[in-house]
């Protein structure tokens, strides 16, 4: 027999004529126990942060995709400037302009001017065919005027809109 399997053999007999006591074997089974315990809080913890990085990943962009148009609330759909000889590009262009001036204008500015461009925008769709030809002969002479009216007053917010406001 080798030296290291007649070591072994020696080691093993000696080990298992030793006794330990009995709080030891508690005190081994608590600190194992604490052990796993902080061992599987960590893998669920990584576990849950992989999972919130995961859904924000998805959700985010879904958000932002789905978010509504500023368009939509003068509008309603696309439908509606579609049915007027309107198009996706123009709605897309009313949008953009609409973001530009959520940016450029104050919130009450832009409260004023929503309510305004909405009035407007009515106006107009009531005077529009199905092919996109106005025909101010549609409105009656109060609503022409209040369409004049509405004209003039959203000048200043698109000429700060525009950058051609003067200080």
């Amino acid at each position: 027999m080798s030296i290291d399997k007649e070591l072994r053999e020696e080691l093993r007999q000696v080990a298992d004529s030793m006794r330990c006591p009995p709080d030891l074997y508690g005190r081994v089974r608590q600190s194992y126990q604490h052990y796993v315990n902080e061992k599987r809080g960590r893998s669920l913890m990584k576990k849950r942060l992989l999972a919130g990085i995961a859904a924000a990943a998805i959700l985010i962009p879904s958000a932002a995709f789905a978010a509504s148009y500023l368009a939509d609330e003068i509008f309603g759909s696309v439908k509606t400037i579609e049915q007027h000889g309107g198009s996706q590009e123009s709605y897309q262009e009313i949008e953009g302009m609409l973001q530009t001036a959520k940016g450029k204008l104050t919130e009450n500015e832009f409260k004023e001017f929503m309510e305004l461009f909405k009035q407007m925008v009515q106006l107009k769709l009531k005077m529009t065919d199905e092919k996109g030809i106005k025909h101010e002969e549609k409105l009656t002479k109060e609503e022409q005027q209040r369409f004049e009216q509405l004209v003039s007053k959203l000048a200043p917010f698109f000429d700060k809109i525009n950058g051609t406001a003067k200080p």
